[in-house]
């Protein structure tokens, strides 16, 4: 299974890095922590960090402070995640966020009907909520109906909060 996200953001790298960096500490503007389960590892941020959102637990691989995190799979899974950002020109940045995995049929089935409209709902949210404190959304993501659906069956509310403008 393979699963890409890319957001273009009119601002430099370093200013999304930063952002980048507060995963999953006490000042976490990265993760869209107002309408998802908030990311918590055993440890700061930092290769060997272990710990999830919720979905299953995975371990912090590799950390290049302000450009690129992977994430390794745990608990009998196979494969990764990671944050990717890349200088596009002077005043445009790429991140990305890729995950790869092997997966077995029930997986495979449960991740293409009951996780991945979710995850790519999460990983939207994210980039909205990164790009809102450089620059300005263009196209702010509206969950749909099936995302709406699964969250309320995971006991999550189907109303989006909204994120607070920067401080």
């Amino acid at each position: 299974m393979s699963n890409v996200h890319e957001r273009t953001i009119a601002t430099l790298a370093a200013r999304v890095g930063a952002l980048l960096d507060t995963l999953a500490s006490a000042d976490d503007k990265f993760w869209p922590h107002e309408n998802w389960p908030d990311v918590k590892f055993n440890l700061p941020l930092q290769v060997g960090a272990t710990g999830g959102h919720g979905t299953g637990p995975y371990t912090v691989s590799s950390y290049t402070p302000g450009r690129h995190i992977r994430f390794e799979f745990g608990g009998g899974r196979q494969g990764y995640h990671e944050f990717t950002l890349q200088e596009v020109d002077d005043m445009t940045c790429l991140l990305r966020h890729a995950t790869e995995a092997k997966l077995t049929f029930n997986s495979a089935w449960r991740w293409y009907f009951r996780i991945r409209p979710l995850h790519n709902a999460l990983i939207e949210d994210l980039f909205d909520k990164v790009e809102s404190q450089v620059a300005k959304v263009e196209h702010p993501q509206v969950w749909s109906s099936r995302v709406q659906k699964l969250r309320r069956e995971r006991g999550m509310s189907p109303v989006k909060n909204e994120i607070p403008p920067p401080s």
